[in-house]
């Protein structure tokens, strides 16, 4: 299958997609009732599903989604998205994790990450395993700053563990792990919140 070209190198409008859309999977949790979100989350996730397998065995499905959504990476032409693993790692996590751990944990991705981005374009000194540590930072700190925010709520009591848990989050983003950032990060940070919270 020929691939289509160019897919354009845009950084802020996916990063903008990142944090709005992104922060409405954690909201969602927060806001809605449980099952309701429960629901919702299982819906999003065979919807992103079925397009990711749609988009493998069609070509000119693929092809056309390249050209007209202006928020793929280079190499998600051939691969899932990150948008697909984010619902996926929600959906796990809703399921698996105390509410309020799901919520921080996403919260901490939806947020952190395109600062990360944002940030450690930007810095072409300090870096290590191709990123940057001035974007690392940048993640703790919006993480951290997010999870202070939601914990207003009276379902997301202020807890000492969430502090590791963004910092969890940013190392994992910056870490060479070789599945998607998208699933791996906050994965990482729940289990690490849920085992601090056990102490």
């Amino acid at each position: 299958m020929r691939l289509p070209e160019p897919v354009a190198p845009v950084l802020w409008p996916r990063r903008v997609f990142h944090l709005i859309a992104g922060s409405t999977l954690p909201l969602g949790i927060l806001f809605l009732p449980l099952d309701t979100a429960q629901w919702l989350l299982i819906g999003g996730s065979l919807g992103a599903a079925a397009l990711e397998v749609l988009r493998g065995l069609v070509g000119s499905v693929n092809d056309w989604f390249v050209r007209r959504v202006p928020l793929f990476k280079a190499a998600e032409r051939t691969r899932i998205t990150g948008a697909t693993f984010m619902w996926l790692a929600a959906t796990f996590l809703v399921f698996v994790s105390e509410k309020e751990i799901a919520v921080l944990a996403m919260l901490f991705l939806s947020v952190g990450d395109p600062f990360a981005a944002l940030i450690g374009v930007r810095d072409h000194r300090t870096r290590r395993f191709g990123k940057s540590l001035a974007g690392t930072a940048a993640f703790t700190v919006t993480a951290l700053g997010a999870g202070l925010l939601v914990s207003l709520h009276p379902d997301v009591p202020l807890a000492w563990w969430l502090a590791p848990g963004a910092v969890m989050a940013a190392l994992v983003e910056l870490a060479p792990v070789p599945l998607d950032d998208n699933l791996t990060v906050p994965i990482a940070s729940a289990t690490a919140m849920a085992l601090l919270a056990m102490v």
